[in-house]
């Protein structure tokens, strides 16, 4: 006898849970070691919910799947129960369902932002010669130039083990841009702290770093990706030049604790 469709199935593995998403992108280049198993899938749909450590030592949940999907995946054994266990610090949805996440859950806060993928190696860029490894002398300079140009990212320099930090230079041999790779959720590198010093944009130096990391990182695993906030079009629009897509619009909220 065929499931009904709100029947929820235990994903025992990681090819289980890519297969059940319809084999989102999201879910194949940025679900890995930190994956908890079992996911969750509702029978005869795409939608899947997935626990996993994320490589900032902070456990989230992430759902995916249309409005009504999404709802019956929430409301349906074993989920509650399911969620419960993993206790997350955040989840994770599809930003334009996410009021039936807000309904279900005790969540707040947080941020709206777009997971972005690409595996095609960018066309070669002028200023892409100029990008080079920031060397062992310069790290308290490179983490200066970040508190004073991007206070904000989340690519703290060597605060994690395989980042890949690169450097551009100006005459003087100051840093005046700088960015990062390093493990995503995933194999797949995830770029970050993609920065310029505001006297030197508009010479192509955001994008000449970016396209250097994207084609090192596909090289090496087969794709990259990168995060990017609702807000931020300018970066957005530089990373689609280059070949990105947005596989995911997100919300991420964060669970409000029993007191």
């Amino acid at each position: 006898m065929t499931p009904a469709p709100c029947d929820v199935e235990r994903l025992a593995t990681r090819e289980a849970l890519v297969v059940a998403s319809g084999s989102q992108p999201v879910v194949r280049f940025d679900t890995g070691p930190g994956l908890l198993l079992p996911a969750l899938g509702l029978t005869g749909t795409s939608a899947v919910a997935w626990a996993q450590t994320w490589n900032d030592g902070r456990r989230g949940v992430q759902l995916l799947g249309s409005r009504d999907e999404v709802a019956t995946l929430l409301a349906a054994p074993p989920f509650p129960d399911w969620f419960a266990h993993h206790d997350p610090v955040h989840v994770t949805a599809p930003r334009e369902i996410y009021h039936v996440v807000d309904e279900a859950l005790p969540v707040r806060g947080g941020n709206t932002w777009d997971w972005m993928w690409t595996d095609t190696p960018p066309p070669a860029l002028p200023a892409e010669p100029r990008v080079e490894q920031v060397r062992d002398d310069e790290h308290d300079a490179l983490v200066d130039f970040l508190k004073a140009h991007n206070p904000d990212t989340h690519a703290t320099p060597f605060a994690r083990p395989q980042q890949r930090w690169v450097v551009v230079h100006d005459d003087s041999g100051g840093i005046i841009g700088c960015g990062c790779d390093e493990p995503g959720n995933a194999e797949v590198p995830l770029l970050g702290g993609i920065t310029v010093d505001p006297a030197h944009r508009g010479g192509g130096l955001g994008a000449a770093i970016t396209a250097y990391l994207t084609r090192a990182a596909i090289e090496r695993t087969g794709a990259s990706s990168l995060g990017v906030f609702e807000g931020n079009d300018h970066a957005r629009t530089l990373y689609e030049r280059l070949g990105y897509v947005v596989g995911l619009a997100a919300r991420t909220r964060f669970v409000v604790r029993a007191t």
